[in-house]
């Protein structure tokens, strides 16, 4: 009887591991949705030439840097904000933004900008796009500031 439990049980793990790994590939890259009260979002991964782009285009952009204030320090985007990822209050700091403008959120390499951003999403923000690490940003041509 084991044997043939197994055989039924097998291919629906299997089944189950596979949405779960193209649920997400799908959240990485871009999403595009209707919420739950109609408001559609857009959330997206860009490169730096996008990033560069973005920044000159959108005008109300808020550029978040989710990186500790040391690394700020050391330089960073021009006109960023600071919200270090690892602050005690940093998802009150989220929620206590405008869930209207758009945003660039960038760290040291892609890890942190992509929690944020999957954050933001959650918490229903419109306009959000992270990118790649600060150095490539600023290897790019990016303008950043000391």
């Amino acid at each position: 009887m084991k044997p043939i439990c197994l055989i039924f049980a097998i291919p629906l793990i299997f089944s189950a591991c596979n949405q779960e790994a193209n649920k997400a590939t799908s959240a990485a890259s871009i999403t595009t949705e209707q919420t739950e009260n109609g408001m559609v979002q857009a959330v997206k991964t860009i490169d730096t030439d996008e990033a560069k782009a973005l920044l000159e285009k959108e005008e109300d952009l808020v550029i978040l840097d989710v990186r500790t204030p040391e690394e700020y320090a050391g330089g960073h985007l021009k006109n960023a904000v600071l919200l270090n990822k690892y602050d005690a209050d940093f998802e009150t700091r989220i929620q206590d933004l405008d869930r209207e403008k758009p945003y660039l959120v960038y760290c040291a390499m892609g890890g942190r900008s992509g929690e944020t951003k999957a954050l933001m999403q959650k918490l229903g923000f419109k306009k959000v796009y992270d990118t790649k690490g600060f150095e490539d940003l600023k290897n790019a041509g990016l303008p950043v500031e000391n």
